[in-house]
């Protein structure tokens, strides 16, 4: 089985997050990815879980980010993600935006570790931010991460999420 959630009409990243946050895309509790700046289309990306035992073992698709003041964003994240808003729009408030990137399915797939990845390519680095995947300098590393076994695969339904929120952009 290979992961069951890529869209080959999709940009597909490698996308760092702490380990609390993978964690937290697992449990299905996080189902919004923060960001000061990114990518503004919609995409796919393999996470690459950082610390010591760190390692590539999530695949994301996500929607067109949302971009909005701090203080619209930190409604939203309490409204979908029950954060506290206050926090949310502390983490925005030096520019008084941001973007809140909406996670619309994720897949598991057996953790790969850095020493792995840089033993098979020599030009692995694991990502400050983010790396497109599918550049050709690494189009290796994608078609090997696009072949490993995938489980859990799961859907967000964002529909009545957007529904909850539409008001705020009024």
């Amino acid at each position: 089985m290979t992961i069951k959630q890529y869209d080959p009409l999709l940009p597909t990243l490698l996308l760092s997050l702490h380990p609390e946050n993978t964690a937290a895309i697992i449990a299905g509790t996080k189902i919004i990815e923060y960001r000061r700046r990114f990518y503004q289309d919609a995409f796919q990306a393999f996470v690459y879980t950082t610390g010591a035992q760190g390692g590539i073992e999530l695949f994301i698709r996500c929607d067109k980010p949302i971009q909005a003041t701090a203080a619209v964003l930190g409604q939203i994240g309490a409204i979908l993600q029950h954060d506290v808003a206050d926090e949310i729009s502390a983490y925005f408030a030096a520019r008084n935006t941001g973007l809140e990137i909406p996670i619309v399915a994720f897949e598991r797939l057996p953790k790969i570790s850095l020493t792995t990845m840089r033993t098979k390519f020599s030009n692995f680095v694991t990502p400050q931010g983010y790396t497109f995947l599918d550049k050709p300098a690494r189009q290796d590393q994608l078609t090997y991460l696009r072949q490993q076994p995938g489980f859990q695969a799961t859907t967000i339904d964002w529909q009545p999420k957007y529904e909850q929120i539409k008001d705020l952009f009024a």
